[in-house]
């Protein structure tokens, strides 16, 4: 452990392990300015649940998530807890993939209708324009719709999905903005894969949850529910 897990405990810090050792578990949202030690809370919280759960959490190979912005906070992180194999660090993006990638179908689903949004979109666009719209508007619209209908055609031969900075559809290569938009609305949509979240991940902390996107922290509160289906929503 490092100097931030064997800080000196903060009257912040008592309060958040009473919260995490209280059951039923309930979600909770921890306020403060900057530099007011939150990330030194956040690692004393993960290590923990750790300690406290760390027999329970290996018997049934459950792991407690914490989301974070970037790979460099969430290295520190990581080294902060002693690289803990009960604590997995990540970013959003990142966490979000790995919850997903083994549904491959309802990700080749989630593609196609993506796909077949956009080009819907395109196609619209296109016939709406005007007879003043610029060349190279037209143009541009026609390239869209030219490169929808090829990912189209190619998704028949996409074996296996995996997760880039951008995406490439007909290679089976989602980007962030795929990954943000699409592992939300499955989660809200699947019980299953929300249940799974759960089942895996029985804690999840996210850093900065202020500025996380909408869709995130609605499907994890959905997550939540499902876990504890006695919880008022």
């Amino acid at each position: 452990m490092t100097q931030r897990a064997e800080a000196p405990d903060t009257a912040a810090d008592a309060e958040l392990r009473r919260l995490l050792d209280t059951e039923p578990r309930r979600g909770f949202i921890l306020v403060a300015g900057a530099g007011s030690g939150k990330t030194t809370s956040l690692v004393k919280a993960l290590a923990h649940v750790a300690t406290a759960r760390g027999e329970e959490l290996r018997a049934r190979t459950q792991q407690v998530a914490c989301i974070t912005y970037t790979e460099i906070a969430a290295r520190e992180i990581q080294d902060d807890v002693g690289n803990s194999e009960l604590v997995h660090v990540s970013t959003i993006h990142s966490f979000l993939w790995r919850v997903v990638k083994p549904f491959h179908r309802d990700i080749a689903v989630w593609v196609e209708e993506n796909l077949r949004a956009k080009l819907a979109e395109a196609e619209e666009r296109q016939a709406n324009s005007s007879r003043g719209t610029r060349a190279s508007t037209r143009d541009r619209m026609a390239v869209s719709i030219e490169r929808y209908r090829r990912h189209l055609d190619a998704l028949p031969g996409v074996t296996r999905y995996t997760y880039g900075i951008g995406s490439d559809y007909s290679r089976g290569i989602l980007g962030h903005s795929d990954v943000l938009a699409m592992v939300p609305k499955l989660i809200m949509e699947r019980p299953l894969l929300a249940r799974l979240v759960a089942a895996q991940f029985p804690y999840i902390f996210v850093d900065e949850s202020q500025d996380t996107f909408k869709a995130v922290v609605e499907c994890l509160k959905h997550v939540e529910r499902l876990a504890q289906p006695s919880l008022p929503t």
